[in-house]
Protein backbone atom coordinates (compact mmCIF):
# COMPACT_ATOMS: atom_id res chain seq x y z
CA UNK A 1 0.00 0.00 0.00
CA UNK A 2 2.86 2.40 0.79
CA UNK A 3 4.47 1.83 -2.61
CA UNK A 4 1.14 2.06 -4.43
CA UNK A 5 0.11 5.35 -2.81
CA UNK A 6 3.59 6.83 -3.19
CA UNK A 7 3.57 5.97 -6.88
CA UNK A 8 0.16 7.62 -7.31
CA UNK A 9 1.51 10.68 -5.51
CA UNK A 10 4.54 10.70 -7.83
CA UNK A 11 2.34 10.63 -10.93
CA UNK A 12 0.03 13.35 -9.59
CA UNK A 13 3.06 15.59 -8.96
CA UNK A 14 5.02 14.64 -12.06
CA UNK A 15 6.06 18.23 -12.81
CA UNK A 16 8.33 18.09 -9.74
CA UNK A 17 10.62 15.78 -11.71
CA UNK A 18 11.50 18.54 -14.15
CA UNK A 19 12.03 21.12 -11.42
CA UNK A 20 14.27 18.75 -9.49
CA UNK A 21 16.16 17.81 -12.66
CA UNK A 22 16.92 21.48 -13.31
CA UNK A 23 18.10 21.87 -9.71
CA UNK A 24 20.31 18.77 -10.06
CA UNK A 25 21.85 20.08 -13.27
CA UNK A 26 22.67 23.44 -11.65
CA UNK A 27 24.39 21.97 -8.59
CA UNK A 28 26.15 19.36 -10.75
CA UNK A 29 27.62 22.08 -12.97
CA UNK A 30 28.82 23.98 -9.89
CA UNK A 31 30.42 20.90 -8.30
CA UNK A 32 31.94 19.61 -11.55
CA UNK A 33 33.50 23.03 -12.16
CA UNK A 34 34.94 23.04 -8.65
CA UNK A 35 36.25 19.49 -9.07
CA UNK A 36 37.82 20.36 -12.41
CA UNK A 37 39.69 23.27 -10.84
CA UNK A 38 40.94 21.36 -7.79
CA UNK A 39 41.28 17.72 -8.81
CA UNK A 40 41.85 17.33 -12.56
CA UNK A 41 45.29 19.04 -12.70
CA UNK A 42 46.55 16.73 -9.94
CA UNK A 43 45.26 13.44 -11.35
CA UNK A 44 46.06 13.96 -15.02
CA UNK A 45 49.23 11.84 -14.65
CA UNK A 46 47.09 8.85 -13.58
CA UNK A 47 44.77 8.92 -16.60
CA UNK A 48 47.67 9.31 -19.00
CA UNK A 49 49.66 6.46 -17.44
CA UNK A 50 50.16 3.03 -19.00
CA UNK A 51 48.97 1.33 -15.78
CA UNK A 52 45.57 3.04 -15.89
CA UNK A 53 45.14 2.36 -19.62
CA UNK A 54 45.93 -1.32 -19.09
CA UNK A 55 43.39 -1.55 -16.27
CA UNK A 56 40.68 0.09 -18.39
CA UNK A 57 41.38 -2.33 -21.25
CA UNK A 58 41.26 -5.25 -18.81
CA UNK A 59 37.84 -4.17 -17.47
CA UNK A 60 36.49 -3.77 -21.01
CA UNK A 61 37.77 -7.24 -21.92
CA UNK A 62 36.16 -8.62 -18.76
CA UNK A 63 32.76 -7.19 -19.70
CA UNK A 64 33.05 -8.62 -23.22
CA UNK A 65 34.07 -12.01 -21.85
CA UNK A 66 31.19 -11.95 -19.37
CA UNK A 67 28.68 -11.35 -22.18
CA UNK A 68 30.25 -13.81 -24.63
CA UNK A 69 31.00 -16.50 -22.04
CA UNK A 70 34.77 -16.57 -22.64
CA UNK A 71 35.68 -18.93 -19.79
CA UNK A 72 39.39 -18.95 -20.63
CA UNK A 73 39.67 -15.20 -20.05
CA UNK A 74 37.44 -15.26 -16.95
CA UNK A 75 39.59 -17.96 -15.33
CA UNK A 76 42.62 -15.70 -15.47
CA UNK A 77 40.80 -12.44 -14.69
CA UNK A 78 41.15 -12.42 -10.85
CA UNK A 79 44.95 -12.59 -10.93
CA UNK A 80 45.26 -10.06 -13.79
CA UNK A 81 42.86 -7.66 -12.06
CA UNK A 82 44.81 -7.87 -8.78
CA UNK A 83 48.07 -7.23 -10.64
CA UNK A 84 46.56 -4.24 -12.44
CA UNK A 85 45.29 -2.71 -9.20
CA UNK A 86 48.68 -3.28 -7.54
CA UNK A 87 50.53 -1.59 -10.42
CA UNK A 88 48.20 1.41 -10.31
CA UNK A 89 48.61 1.55 -6.53
CA UNK A 90 52.40 1.72 -6.85
CA UNK A 91 52.09 4.59 -9.33
CA UNK A 92 49.77 6.55 -7.03
CA UNK A 93 51.87 5.90 -3.90
CA UNK A 94 54.83 7.53 -5.62
CA UNK A 95 52.90 10.83 -5.61
CA UNK A 96 51.76 10.93 -1.98
CA UNK A 97 51.40 14.72 -1.73
CA UNK A 98 49.21 14.92 -4.79
CA UNK A 99 47.19 11.95 -3.62
CA UNK A 100 46.40 13.51 -0.24
CA UNK A 101 45.31 16.78 -1.86
CA UNK A 102 43.17 14.94 -4.43
CA UNK A 103 41.47 12.79 -1.79
CA UNK A 104 40.71 15.75 0.47
CA UNK A 105 39.44 17.81 -2.48
CA UNK A 106 37.29 14.94 -3.75
CA UNK A 107 35.75 14.40 -0.32
CA UNK A 108 35.00 18.13 0.06
CA UNK A 109 33.40 18.36 -3.41
CA UNK A 110 31.41 15.16 -2.84
CA UNK A 111 30.18 16.36 0.55
CA UNK A 112 29.21 19.71 -0.98
CA UNK A 113 27.28 17.96 -3.76
CA UNK A 114 25.49 15.70 -1.28
CA UNK A 115 24.72 18.68 0.95
CA UNK A 116 23.18 20.68 -1.91
CA UNK A 117 21.39 17.62 -3.27
CA UNK A 118 20.00 16.88 0.19
CA UNK A 119 18.75 20.45 0.42
CA UNK A 120 16.79 19.80 -2.75
CA UNK A 121 15.38 16.57 -1.29
CA UNK A 122 14.26 18.46 1.80
CA UNK A 123 12.52 21.08 -0.36
CA UNK A 124 10.85 18.27 -2.31
CA UNK A 125 9.53 17.01 1.00
CA UNK A 126 8.05 20.43 1.73
CA UNK A 127 6.33 20.54 -1.67
CA UNK A 128 4.97 17.00 -1.27
CA UNK A 129 3.73 17.83 2.24
CA UNK A 130 1.88 20.91 0.96
CA UNK A 131 0.15 18.78 -1.65
CA UNK A 132 -0.73 16.01 0.82
CA UNK A 133 -2.00 18.28 3.58
CA UNK A 134 -3.94 20.90 1.60
CA UNK A 135 -3.28 20.20 -2.08
CA UNK A 136 -1.46 23.51 -2.33
CA UNK A 137 0.86 24.22 -5.26
CA UNK A 138 3.93 25.91 -3.77
CA UNK A 139 6.68 27.32 -6.05
CA UNK A 140 10.02 25.51 -5.73
CA UNK A 141 11.94 28.72 -5.00
CA UNK A 142 9.51 29.76 -2.24
CA UNK A 143 9.74 26.33 -0.61
CA UNK A 144 13.56 26.46 -0.85
CA UNK A 145 13.74 29.77 1.00
CA UNK A 146 11.10 28.71 3.53
CA UNK A 147 12.92 25.48 4.45
CA UNK A 148 16.47 26.80 4.13
CA UNK A 149 17.27 26.83 7.86
CA UNK A 150 15.89 23.41 8.77
CA UNK A 151 17.22 21.85 5.57
CA UNK A 152 20.75 23.10 6.24
CA UNK A 153 20.63 21.93 9.88
CA UNK A 154 19.41 18.48 8.84
CA UNK A 155 22.05 18.12 6.13
CA UNK A 156 24.86 19.08 8.53
CA UNK A 157 23.97 15.94 10.51
CA UNK A 158 22.69 13.63 7.78
CA UNK A 159 25.40 14.11 5.13
CA UNK A 160 28.50 13.16 7.23
CA UNK A 161 26.77 10.16 8.82
CA UNK A 162 25.50 8.72 5.55
CA UNK A 163 28.79 9.53 3.76
CA UNK A 164 30.73 7.39 6.23
CA UNK A 165 28.06 4.70 6.02
CA UNK A 166 28.07 4.60 2.20
CA UNK A 167 31.88 4.60 2.06
CA UNK A 168 32.01 1.66 4.48
CA UNK A 169 29.38 -0.23 2.47
CA UNK A 170 31.22 0.32 -0.84
CA UNK A 171 34.49 -0.82 0.74
CA UNK A 172 32.75 -3.90 2.13
CA UNK A 173 31.22 -4.71 -1.28
CA UNK A 174 34.65 -4.39 -2.92
CA UNK A 175 36.32 -6.65 -0.34
CA UNK A 176 33.44 -9.09 -0.62
CA UNK A 177 33.86 -9.14 -4.41
CA UNK A 178 37.59 -9.89 -4.19
CA UNK A 179 37.12 -12.58 -1.52
CA UNK A 180 34.56 -14.45 -3.59
CA UNK A 181 36.80 -14.29 -6.65
CA UNK A 182 39.55 -16.01 -4.64
CA UNK A 183 37.35 -18.52 -2.78
CA UNK A 184 35.39 -19.99 -5.68
CA UNK A 185 37.69 -21.94 -7.98
CA UNK A 186 35.54 -21.76 -11.14
CA UNK A 187 36.03 -18.19 -12.35
CA UNK A 188 32.74 -17.84 -14.24
CA UNK A 189 30.74 -18.87 -11.16
CA UNK A 190 32.95 -16.72 -8.93
CA UNK A 191 32.51 -13.62 -11.08
CA UNK A 192 28.74 -14.03 -11.41
CA UNK A 193 28.28 -14.79 -7.70
CA UNK A 194 30.57 -11.93 -6.64
CA UNK A 195 28.72 -9.40 -8.78
CA UNK A 196 25.29 -10.64 -7.73
CA UNK A 197 26.01 -10.75 -4.00
CA UNK A 198 27.89 -7.42 -4.02
CA UNK A 199 24.96 -5.68 -5.70
CA UNK A 200 22.52 -7.41 -3.33
CA UNK A 201 24.58 -6.26 -0.34
CA UNK A 202 24.58 -2.69 -1.65
CA UNK A 203 20.79 -2.70 -2.21
CA UNK A 204 20.14 -4.09 1.27
CA UNK A 205 22.41 -1.48 2.86
CA UNK A 206 20.61 1.36 1.06
CA UNK A 207 17.22 -0.04 2.10
CA UNK A 208 18.38 -0.18 5.73
CA UNK A 209 19.63 3.44 5.58
CA UNK A 210 16.40 4.71 4.04
CA UNK A 211 14.35 2.77 6.60
CA UNK A 212 16.23 4.13 9.60
CA UNK A 213 16.04 7.77 8.43
CA UNK A 214 12.56 7.46 6.93
CA UNK A 215 10.52 9.66 9.26
CA UNK A 216 12.92 12.39 10.38
CA UNK A 217 12.37 14.80 7.48
CA UNK A 218 8.56 14.36 7.45
CA UNK A 219 8.50 15.08 11.18
CA UNK A 220 10.54 18.26 10.65
CA UNK A 221 8.41 19.41 7.72
CA UNK A 222 4.89 18.19 8.44
CA UNK A 223 4.70 18.54 12.23
CA UNK A 224 7.37 21.26 12.61
CA UNK A 225 9.18 19.13 15.21
CA UNK A 226 12.50 20.16 16.66
CA UNK A 227 15.47 18.06 15.57
CA UNK A 228 15.61 16.00 18.80
CA UNK A 229 11.86 15.30 18.66
CA UNK A 230 12.12 14.37 14.98
CA UNK A 231 14.83 11.82 15.80
CA UNK A 232 12.77 10.31 18.61
CA UNK A 233 9.68 10.06 16.43
CA UNK A 234 11.69 8.70 13.50
CA UNK A 235 13.37 5.94 15.50
CA UNK A 236 10.06 5.08 17.15
CA UNK A 237 8.34 4.62 13.78
CA UNK A 238 11.33 2.67 12.50
CA UNK A 239 11.18 0.20 15.38
CA UNK A 240 7.45 -0.32 15.00
CA UNK A 241 7.38 -0.63 11.21
CA UNK A 242 10.86 -1.80 10.21
CA UNK A 243 9.71 -4.80 8.17
CA UNK A 244 7.16 -2.85 6.13
CA UNK A 245 9.52 0.04 5.42
CA UNK A 246 12.51 -2.17 4.65
CA UNK A 247 10.54 -4.29 2.20
CA UNK A 248 9.16 -1.20 0.45
CA UNK A 249 12.55 0.45 0.13
CA UNK A 250 14.29 -2.75 -0.98
CA UNK A 251 11.83 -3.28 -3.83
CA UNK A 252 12.01 0.42 -4.76
CA UNK A 253 15.83 0.42 -4.83
CA UNK A 254 15.83 -2.70 -7.01
CA UNK A 255 13.35 -1.12 -9.45
CA UNK A 256 15.40 2.10 -9.56
CA UNK A 257 18.56 0.11 -10.31
CA UNK A 258 16.87 -1.89 -13.08
CA UNK A 259 15.25 1.18 -14.63
CA UNK A 260 18.48 3.15 -14.44
CA UNK A 261 20.73 0.45 -15.93
CA UNK A 262 18.17 -0.72 -18.49
CA UNK A 263 17.16 2.79 -19.48
CA UNK A 264 20.76 3.97 -19.78
CA UNK A 265 21.66 0.96 -21.93
CA UNK A 266 18.65 1.19 -24.25
CA UNK A 267 18.68 4.99 -24.67
CA UNK A 268 22.46 5.62 -24.54
CA UNK A 269 22.02 7.42 -21.21
CA UNK A 270 19.15 9.71 -22.21
CA UNK A 271 16.67 7.90 -19.95
CA UNK A 272 18.70 8.91 -16.88
CA UNK A 273 17.47 12.48 -17.33
CA UNK A 274 14.06 11.21 -16.24
CA UNK A 275 14.93 8.17 -14.11
CA UNK A 276 17.26 10.03 -11.74
CA UNK A 277 14.84 12.81 -10.64
CA UNK A 278 11.92 10.35 -10.58
CA UNK A 279 13.91 8.11 -8.23
CA UNK A 280 14.46 10.91 -5.73
CA UNK A 281 10.85 12.10 -5.92
CA UNK A 282 9.59 8.54 -5.46
CA UNK A 283 11.73 8.01 -2.35
CA UNK A 284 10.50 11.29 -0.86
CA UNK A 285 6.89 10.27 -1.62
CA UNK A 286 7.44 6.99 0.25
CA UNK A 287 8.80 8.93 3.23
CA UNK A 288 5.76 11.16 3.50
CA UNK A 289 3.12 8.54 2.64
CA UNK A 290 4.52 6.21 5.30
CA UNK A 291 4.74 9.05 7.84
CA UNK A 292 1.13 10.14 7.27
CA UNK A 293 0.03 6.49 7.38
CA UNK A 294 1.81 5.66 10.64
CA UNK A 295 0.66 8.94 12.22
CA UNK A 296 -2.92 8.15 11.08
CA UNK A 297 -3.32 11.46 9.28
CA UNK A 298 -5.59 12.16 6.30
CA UNK A 299 -3.88 13.26 3.10
CA UNK A 300 -4.60 14.15 -0.51
CA UNK A 301 -3.47 11.45 -2.90
CA UNK A 302 -4.92 13.40 -5.84
CA UNK A 303 -7.22 16.37 -6.29
CA UNK A 304 -10.32 14.20 -6.02
CA UNK A 305 -9.02 11.51 -3.67
CA UNK A 306 -8.38 11.75 0.07
CA UNK A 307 -6.82 8.83 1.93
CA UNK A 308 -8.19 8.39 5.45
CA UNK A 309 -6.70 6.34 8.31
CA UNK A 310 -8.15 2.89 8.82
CA UNK A 311 -9.51 3.78 12.27
CA UNK A 312 -11.30 6.85 10.90
CA UNK A 313 -12.93 4.74 8.20
CA UNK A 314 -14.15 2.20 10.73
CA UNK A 315 -15.82 4.92 12.78
CA UNK A 316 -17.75 6.31 9.81
CA UNK A 317 -21.29 5.16 9.06
CA UNK A 318 -21.51 3.23 5.80
CA UNK A 319 -24.73 5.05 4.83
CA UNK A 320 -23.07 8.48 5.21
CA UNK A 321 -21.85 8.18 1.64
CA UNK A 322 -25.40 7.96 0.25
CA UNK A 323 -28.22 10.46 -0.06
CA UNK A 324 -31.56 8.98 1.02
Amino acid sequence: MLFKNAFHLLIDNFSLNYKFLLYKIIISVVCVGLAAALIVPNVAFIFSSEEFSSLVVLIKDFLRALVSGNTEFLNGFPSEFSSGIAALGRLISAETGRLVFVVVSAVVVLLLFRFLSGMGNFVLGGLIDDKMSSYAKTPFSSAYIKNLGKAALWQVIYVPVTFVYDAAVLALCYVFFLILLNIISFAVVATAAALMLSVALFLVSQAVKLTVFNSMVPALVSDQCKLSAAFRKGFSQCRGNFGTLFSTYLVTCLLILCLGVGGAFCSFGAALLLVVPMSFVMLVCIQFVSYYTFEKKKYFLAEDKIVKPKEAKEQENFYDDFEL
